[in-house]
């Protein structure tokens, strides 16, 4: 049993080294350009829509993200993504416990469902902390894209056109 909390233990925080390393491509650049062609991320119940379609899951947020090349919301979506694969990892563990014991002896019952609940336990609970870290880098994502922000509008309305010009700035603290 001892050996099988030492698995989980190392699978859950011996991965989670997610410091940023100097010569990261990631770092922000001061001054550095938003694309325009970057939409929006809304999110409604739990969904994910990028331009009007929805996101299958929160994987498909990792192109959008790349090209902002905004820090932050890297290191949100790699902690999202490093959570989830040891979630996964974790999530076999049951496995490995049944495929490890000697044959020779019966299966204790009590081990087993102690491994096989933890790692549910581990497993939703990682699950949870990784969505937090998706909703951090959607709301990150957002904010970059509203804080460089311009917009130009001619529109026909009846006979003439109007025309606005919008700029959309928030100050970062």
């Amino acid at each position: 049993m001892r050996a099988v909390c030492l698995i989980l233990f190392c699978l859950v925080f011996g991965n989670v080294s997610l410091a940023q390393r100097p010569d990261d491509p990631t770092i922000d650049r001061p001054g550095a350009a938003v694309p325009a062609h970057l939409k929006p991320i809304e999110r409604s119940y739990g969904a994910y829509f990028y331009g009007g379609k929805r996101l299958r899951s929160p994987h498909s947020m990792e192109i959008p993200f790349n090209e902002l090349n905004n820090a932050t919301v890297n290191r949100h979506f790699r902690t999202f993504r490093t959570l989830s694969t040891v979630g996964q990892a974790v999530a076999v563990v049951p496995l490995i416990y049944i495929l490890t014991r000697p044959r020779t002896t019966s299966t204790r019952s009590g081990e087993y469902w102690t491994v096989y609940f933890g790692s549910i336990g581990v497993t939703l609970g990682l699950s949870l902390i990784g969505n937090g870290q998706v909703k951090k880098a959607v709301n990150e994502y957002n904010r970059s894209l509203a804080s460089a922000r311009f917009g130009f509008s001619a529109q026909p309305i009846n006979g003439t056109t109007h025309t606005a010009l919008g700029l959309s700035l928030t100050k970062r603290l």
